[in-house]
């Protein structure tokens, strides 16, 4: 991923939409990322009115993926492709990530004009900050501890498993209920064994809406028992 620099002089796509979603004291989400989008696009119209056409091209990258999270957003049935579900996840994503740098900066910072800062070498705190790395490290360790660093970002930011909701439809149980009655009365838990938690939830909401339209009759000896459903007796 590209990540854009803050410096005196200029400041970033990320930078100022970080801005936007803080100072509204908003999460970074799809939906509130689509809330500051006209906000974004009005400070773009202000550096185009400044001249400033060396950086705009930055922001008008960012600002059409603003454009499509919320049109996704106010048309949530609007088909995307593959490419743009990710450009979408990808925002969300890198803000989130800068958001934390900013934050480790500030940190840093701060824990870095605490003294002393090597307490254990005192002969050190007169000196002035300064990096010594040791004779044998050499450009490629150096690199590999740099991806080593980047590596464990990844880790934090890849999802750890992806849950897969399926739907059940309560019409699709109440058929499944009326095929399965006969003269035979049934047990409700040999009727649900073997399946998931939301599957038996709807199957129970399906019992309660045939009992309702005097389909079937249920019968319990006692609480918590298994129920007994049977086809409901005709009425003389």
């Amino acid at each position: 991923m590209h990540y854009e620099l803050e410096f005196d002089y200029y400041k970033g796509p990320l930078d100022t939409l970080l801005e936007l979603i803080e100072g509204k004291k908003m999460e970074i989400t799809t939906v509130n990322l689509a809330e500051v989008t006209t906000d974004f696009l009005k400070y773009v119209e202000t550096l185009e009115a400044q001249g400033r056409r060396d950086t705009i091209a930055d922001f008008l990258v960012v600002a059409s993926k603003l454009i499509l999270i919320k049109s996704k957003v106010l048309l949530p049935a609007l088909p995307l492709s593959e490419d743009e579900e990710s450009d979408i996840k990808n925002l969300e994503a890198r803000l989130k990530l800068y958001q934390e740098l900013k934050q480790a900066q500030i940190l840093i910072k701060e824990k870095w004009n605490v003294y002393p800062q090597m307490a254990e070498r005192e002969f050190l705190m007169s000196m002035d900050t300064f990096f010594f790395p040791p004779t044998t490290l050499s450009h490629d360790a150096l690199r590999r501890a740099i991806g080593k660093v980047s590596g464990e970002l990844e880790k934090i930011l890849r999802p750890v498993a992806v849950v897969k909701s399926e739907i059940i439809h309560l019409k699709h149980k109440i058929q499944e209920i009326i095929d399965r009655i006969s003269d035979v009365p049934f047990s409700f838990k040999d009727m649900h064994k073997g399946r998931g938690r939301g599957e038996v939830v709807v199957m129970f909401l399906a019992i309660l809406h045939l009992i309702k339209d005097q389909i079937i009759d249920v019968a319990q000896e006692r609480h918590f028992d298994d129920m007994i459903v049977a086809k409901a007796a005709k009425k003389q």
